[in-house]
């Protein structure tokens, strides 16, 4: 359910009252605009020189928090110095710190296998896409034509039905995607409760997301006073207590910050 919404000037002046702040954000759909190939998604421009000169200020921390493959993200965004999150923050590699949940990783043989047969599963489906990132797996169908959506859904939990059956992985939902993830208690949320309890456990959080993976990042931001904002249109429902229309803004709001600390 959506909560009464602040507005960015309502949210700039609570930031402009912190001494250290955690900036965290998403890449595709917030960092970046969305693409019908995942592979296409480039950081926006003019955001780079925003987060390198935001990233050398003393009382702020960044951090970008991606259902991407970590080196996927990392490499796409380019910015040397900031913490980077992957699969949701299985991964999480900066100054200060270098992590990989242990479960995570002893899920990756089977997650290759059904990346695999996912693949072959899907091959007549037209426009649809499996994307491996090693700790996880994503099937788009951003491309395929509505009529298809059911089968790819039915396909996808056939075919990595008998690791949900054994517990060794879980499903998740996301913008046109369906994810297999390792099934541990893990979400982006807890990357971000990490990355402050181990670099700035006096930080305020803000954090800037799009998609359905992103609320438990609002809510761990906001659990402790800090703030959640969602990029996309006022139709969609989000915990979340600021909105912003589109990456566009999030680079205006990234401008703002700078000019303000």
């Amino acid at each position: 359910m959506t909560p009464t919404l602040e507005s960015w000037t309502s949210v700039r002046h609570r930031l402009s009252e912190q001494n250290k702040i955690l900036l965290a954000l998403d890449f595709d759909g917030t960092l970046s605009e969305i693409t019908e190939r995942p592979e296409d998604a480039v950081l926006r421009e003019g955001n780079a020189p925003l987060l390198e000169a935001l990233g050398r200020k003393p009382n702020i921390i960044i951090g970008i928090l991606s259902g991407r493959a970590l080196n996927d993200v990392s490499g796409r965004v380019g910015v040397p110095g900031l913490i980077y999150g992957g699969n949701h923050g299985l991964e999480i590699r900066g100054p200060g710190l270098d992590y990989l949940h242990p479960a995570a990783a002893a899920a990756i043989p089977a997650i290759s296998d059904a990346a695999e047969r996912l693949v072959a599963d899907l091959a007549d489906i037209p426009g649809a896409l499996v994307e491996s990132k090693v700790l996880t797996l994503t099937a788009h169908y951003r491309l395929t034509p509505p009529q298809y959506h059911d089968s790819i859904a039915m396909i996808f939990l056939d075919t990595v039905g008998p690791l949900l059956a054994t517990g060794a992985c879980r499903v998740t939902a996301a913008k046109m995607a369906m994810e297999l993830r390792p099934a541990v208690d893990w979400h982006k949320g807890y990357a971000l409760e990490m990355i402050r309890f181990q670099l700035a456990s006096d930080a305020f959080p803000v954090y800037f997301g799009d998609d359905e993976t992103d609320e438990d990042a609002y809510d761990a931001a906001q659990s402790v006073g800090g703030i959640g904002i969602y990029v996309g249109p006022p139709s969609t429902e989000t915990r979340a207590i600021c909105r912003l229309d589109s990456p566009a803004a999030v680079s205006a709001a990234l401008a703002d910050l700078l000019a303000l600390t």
